[in-house]
């Protein structure tokens, strides 16, 4: 008797998800709508340790960056018409997380080093979305590019964290 609450709550979300069930594309949309403004972010971040910066390994990173960035992002958006369109929700709570890590290293008092370890937590972020993509994502294209993400990602992190122990 305790556990026919839970019940009648499970029983009605399964309802309402087969009455009106996801699009096939949301999850696909929600990701590329997020790494969108991830990668945005990650662009802002390079820009500004370019103009700041004077380690040119790490301004080299940040060059890449931009070059790498910039050229997945032109292929989101041309994917995201037919799923739907961009997803507001997804990208405006990424692009309220990429403001507030802007915001740090702009505070910091070495911007090259403050860079590093920002991309550090920065690709950590979007290698847990391809990830997550790559468990769910039914879209080819979402899934090589998130296979991709994560492969790119990690590799530059080890350089990171390579670069802070000297």
């Amino acid at each position: 008797m305790r556990y026919l609450p839970l019940l009648f709550l499970a029983w009605t979300l399964a309802l309402a998800q087969h009455a009106h069930p996801a699009p096939r594309d949301a999850g696909e949309r929600a990701f590329l709508s997020g790494m969108i403004a991830h990668h945005e972010g990650a662009l802002e971040m390079a820009r500004y340790v370019l103009q700041r910066g004077k380690d040119e390994e790490v301004r080299a990173w940040a060059e890449a960056i931009l070059k790498d960035q910039e050229r997945e992002i032109a292929l989101m958006r041309s994917w995201l018409p037919s799923l739907g369109g961009l997803d507001q929700a997804a990208y405006g709570a990424m692009r309220r997380e990429m403001a507030a890590m802007l915001g740090k290293l702009k505070a910091a008092p070495d911007p090259d080093r403050a860079f590093v370890e920002l991309m550090l937590q920065h690709h950590q972020g979007a290698v847990e979305m391809a990830l997550a993509a790559l468990t769910a994502a039914k879209d080819r294209r979402v899934l090589d590019l998130a296979r991709d993400i994560v492969l790119a990602q990690a590799e530059e992190m080890h350089a990171f964290r390579l670069w802070l122990l000297r």
